[in-house]
């Protein structure tokens, strides 16, 4: 049974706060550094927590006004490489983390299953040789590489044991993918057209191929971890305290 549709004036609401609590998150973390001209992001649980609450428009729209203060305020500041790369991508991303949670039929959802296994095992099989290759297999890049594989290996092991939380950990390993591909595809799109800001570490010009793969493989292996670990228990805490919060698309039977 699906419970009524939230009010507009609370999902409004929760976007806003969305949205203030990704930007805030993000400055704390704005010291850390770059690889790939991708920042360390680890406070996408944050997004990712109000879709599977209150729905995939608020969980969209909240991200993509949040990383768009973000790289203007203290990012990269070049609104239109947010604009065009990452409002985009952290909608499109987080949109469908809360929408293949709480909306999407059954039959999408084992469609879909296959490829939030397929997905990541190849990005994290070639994601070692982006990152570890260049610098080592002792360094930062490796370790993250590592990291995201074992989070990936979560992914697969909460499906198989079909755990409460199965269903979030394949939308958000989905809703990332294509996130992820958004952004490292569109560095190089973008920089076929502009220059990209000094602050990204790039030369002018035209990025190689290579690039987009690079950047689409730190940003799923490096923000996966974060997804997987605590959106969860945050989600089931909130439900827990504010029963009336639960997502309009929520079946009460599965919680």
């Amino acid at each position: 049974m699906f419970q009524p549709k939230q009010p507009l004036s609370l999902r409004l609401a929760a976007t806003a706060v969305n949205a203030a609590l990704y930007a805030a998150l993000g400055f704390v973390t704005a010291g850390l550094p770059t690889a790939f001209g991708v920042r360390f992001w680890p406070q996408v649980f944050v997004p990712a927590t109000f879709s599977v609450l209150f729905g995939p428009m608020t969980g969209g729209v909240g991200a993509a006004i949040g990383i768009f203060l973000g790289d203007v305020i203290y990012g990269h500041h070049d609104a239109l490489l947010s604009l065009l790369v990452g409002v985009p991508s952290n909608f499109i991303g987080f949109f469908l983390i809360g929408w293949l949670t709480n909306r999407a039929k059954p039959s999408w959802k084992r469609f879909l299953f296959l490829l939030s296994i397929l997905f990541p095992i190849v990005l994290a099989g070639y994601g070692i040789y982006l990152l570890a290759a260049p610098s080592g297999f002792g360094s930062n890049q490796f370790l993250i590489a590592l990291v995201g594989i074992v989070a990936v290996i979560f992914i697969v092991g909460f499906t198989v044991f079909k755990n409460r939380w199965a269903e979030y950990e394949v939308a958000a390993s989905i809703g990332l993918g294509v996130g992820s591909l958004i952004i490292g595809f569109g560095l190089v799109a973008y920089s076929s057209m502009f220059t990209l800001p000094v602050v990204l570490g790039f030369k002018s010009g035209l990025l190689p191929t290579s690039v987009a793969y690079s950047a689409t493989a730190f940003t799923y292996l490096s923000e996966i971890p974060f997804l997987v670990v605590l959106t969860p228990p945050i989600v089931a805490a909130c439900r827990a305290a504010f029963p009336s919060i639960r997502a309009f698309g929520e079946r009460n039977s599965n919680n």
